[in-house]
């Protein structure tokens, strides 16, 4: 077991203490037992929700000769470097940056987030708000005055929507997820067709849960148009930007989601006694051309007119008839005239094609006979082959007791002159080849 000495403790407590933080790191806490000397000034940072205080020192010349004294009591924000002094074995703050805790610190931290998100496009992604919602989702506090304001406001303007309260934590470390994960309901339900994102007014520590980086990037990307009414005319938070639509308050939300169904009906009824009006204009012009037309049958006589066409009509009609049956009986006779001179040329032709018959019979008894005899020729000459084929067979001449010798490229050896000294030979006789060589 190794033995330390207390300088080696403390050289090993403060490189692990100085390992164990990544730098630099940000503590808020109230200075107290404030100290100068020789520029350097020494406070403790004191934790106000218990006792606990850590060391703190700013050298002389950091932040260019700040006064802490002036920060006494005082709860601020501290930018250090964790520091361990290994002569006393005292942990202590380094401080690098230091200004007081409250709305000025709060809104440069969401300065920082809106240019980040502005950088991204997050807040310039707008979708167009629905005209006449059918369905509208409310994400607010549960029983809150911004819930009753707003489903009163909507029920006096635009009666015909359906109201979906989806009840939310809006203050406080829980309300980001609590408000995020009843946006992502929304989104799966699916039965509203705008989101108001709502709640009264309040500090600006109330309201930080919609400067809410996660929350701010839910809304934009959310597949529902929102709008948004949090706090009252000076608040504005990264919410309102995110939103499709950003109103004051959230009666002012309830007011921008909807139509006016006191303009509507106004509309409607304008549009009504604009239609009966055209209609009856139609009705009076459509009255008169038939006056007219009335006036132009009367002045020419149509009856008249029909009647003398009507007469005309029968003697045209009888007159055709004549023209049609004489027409009629001409080309009956010139019809069998032609007749008879088709069944006098078919007479003609039959007889044609008889004769044909019996010459084409004749001809085909010649032609049989022809080729019967050449048949027979070519058969007994083709026999007188086969006998020549087979006795000038190789075959029939090794069973004889001839041979045929080849060298070993399967060439036929004709001369001995062919065959080299220790020459490789084939000799096929009638039952199989047989390999030998030449010796010389």
């Amino acid at each position: 077991m190794k033995i330390y000495s207390v300088s080696e403790l403390n050289t090993e407590a403060r490189e692990a203490m100085l390992l164990a933080f990544q730098y630099p790191i940000t503590v808020k806490g109230e200075i107290s037992d404030y100290r100068s000397s020789r520029g350097h000034q020494y406070f403790k940072l004191r934790d106000s929700k218990s006792s606990s205080t850590v060391s703190c020192v700013m050298w002389k010349g950091s932040l260019n000769s700040l006064d802490l004294s002036e920060y006494l009591h005082k709860e601020v924000i501290v930018s250090a470097r964790v520091d361990f002094y290994a002569g006393f074995a005292q942990f202590q703050l380094n401080i690098i940056e230091l200004s007081e805790f409250g709305d000025g610190f709060i809104k440069k931290e969401i300065e920082k987030i809106k240019k980040k998100l502005s950088y991204e496009g997050i807040f310039d992604k707008k979708k167009d708000l629905p005209k006449y919602p059918d369905a509208i989702g409310i994400l607010t506090a549960q029983d809150s005055h911004a819930l009753k304001d707003v489903c009163s406001k909507l029920n006096e303007k635009y009666p015909l929507s359906k109201l979906y309260v989806y009840p939310s934590i809006v203050q406080g470390d829980l309300a980001p997820r609590n408000l995020i994960k009843q946006l992502k309901r929304i989104n799966k339900d699916a039965i509203v067709q705008v989101i108001l994102i709502v709640r009264g007014g309040g500090s600006l520590q109330d309201l930080m849960a919609f400067n809410d980086e996660d929350l701010v990037r839910e809304i934009s990307a959310s597949s529902i148009p929102t709008v948004t009414g949090i706090g009252h005319k000076p608040d504005i938070t990264l919410a309102d930007y995110a939103s499709d639509c950003a109103q004051e308050t959230p009666t002012a939300a309830a007011i921008k989601s909807v139509p006016d169904i006191q303009t509507l009906k106004q509309d409607i009824h304008y549009i009504e006694i604009s239609f009966i009006k055209r209609i009856n204009n139609l009705i009076i012009s459509l009255q008169n051309k038939l006056k007219g037309f009335l006036t132009i049958i009367k002045m020419s006589k149509p009856i008249k007119i029909i009647i003398d066409f009507s007469k005309e009509f029968i003697q045209q009609r009888k007159l055709l008839h004549r023209v049609i049956d004489n027409k009629i009986k001409l080309n009956h006779k010139s019809v069998q005239d032609c007749k008879d001179r088709q069944i006098k040329l078919m007479k003609e032709i039959l007889m044609s094609v008889d004769d044909y018959n019996i010459d084409i019979n004749k001809l085909y008894k010649n032609i049989k006979k022809s080729l019967d005899s050449n048949i027979i020729a070519n058969k007994e000459f083709l026999n007188l082959k086969v006998q020549q084929i087979k006795q000038i067979n190789p075959n029939l001449i090794l069973n004889k007791g001839y041979a045929i010798v080849k060298d070993k490229n399967n060439k036929i050896v004709k001369s001995i002159n062919d065959v080299k000294p220790q020459c490789e030979l084939v000799i096929q006789v009638s039952d199989g080849l047989i390999k030998v060589k030449r010796k010389e």
